[in-house]
């Protein structure tokens, strides 16, 4: 008898483990899928690619300057627009991993490293004029501040980035490898040939929010032709749109 009892206790835990172990997997597969749809904008760089996710959707894409441009402003939008000269050191800055060939070449064309050179003379030269300016500095302390000084002045004074054609150089290639970018993504296709969804989406949300806003969408790039944010790059994302790297 009290055999039975046993063997009856123990098909009846038998049969609770297996009613429940469907709820737990059921439980995991949901808890993963609230974890991945947290994510709805998500822009990551690989080697050779990029992975996005957009409005929860994933995609690939192949990597190249201006996503990296775009990168930038993505996933840390400027307060106000920022200048490409200054969106170009951040991207070098950000990028981690190494240009490669054609990414090399045109940084060198662009002159980045003579910009990243006269930025940092820039905020020397601020440094010197605040030790200049302190009443509680020493003389000889000054005198060596303002002779280094004239020095960096001078050299910036012959630096091609103290004219404007050096910016607007910066400013042309950064925006024709932003724009380059779009158009391949507008241009996206599928495995089977169609027009690739999410790529196409995410073409569109660069255009009417970063596009348009940095003014060269179209017709409203016209009219901000002549703006003080002539040369700057601006990400206005809509409501509730936050990236994550």
């Amino acid at each position: 008898m009290a055999e039975n009892k046993r063997l009856k206790a123990a098909r009846v835990l038998m049969g609770l483990t297996r009613q429940s172990a469907p709820n737990i997997q059921t439980i995991k597969e949901t808890s993963g899928s609230n974890s991945r749809d947290s994510r709805q904008y998500a822009l990551q760089r690989g080697l050779g690619f990029w992975e996005l996710t957009f409005e929860g959707r994933q995609a690939i894409f192949k990597h190249e300057l201006g996503a990296l441009y775009v990168g930038c402003l993505l996933l840390d939008p400027p307060s106000e627009p920022v200048h490409a000269v200054a969106l170009a050191l951040k991207a070098r800055e950000m990028g981690g991993l190494a240009p490669g060939p054609a990414g090399v070449i045109q940084q060198r064309s662009m002159g980045l490293d003579d910009a990243a050179a006269a930025r940092a003379l820039w905020r020397r030269q601020r440094a010197l004029e605040r030790v200049l300016e302190d009443d509680q500095e020493s003389e000889p302390v000054k005198t060596e501040a303002l002779r280094e000084l004239e020095e960096i002045t001078e050299f910036l004074r012959k630096s091609p980035w103290r004219s404007r054609g050096g910016a607007e150089r910066c400013v042309r290639a950064v925006t024709r490898a932003i724009k380059r970018l779009h158009a391949r993504l507008a241009r996206a296709v599928d495995a089977k040939g169609r027009p690739h969804p999410v790529l196409r989406g995410f073409a569109l949300h660069l255009h009417e929010h970063l596009l348009v806003p940095s003014g060269r969408g179209g017709g409203y790039a016209r009219a901000q032709a002549g703006s003080g944010s002539a040369g700057c790059f601006a990400y206005e994302p809509p409501p509730g749109v936050i990236w994550v790297g």
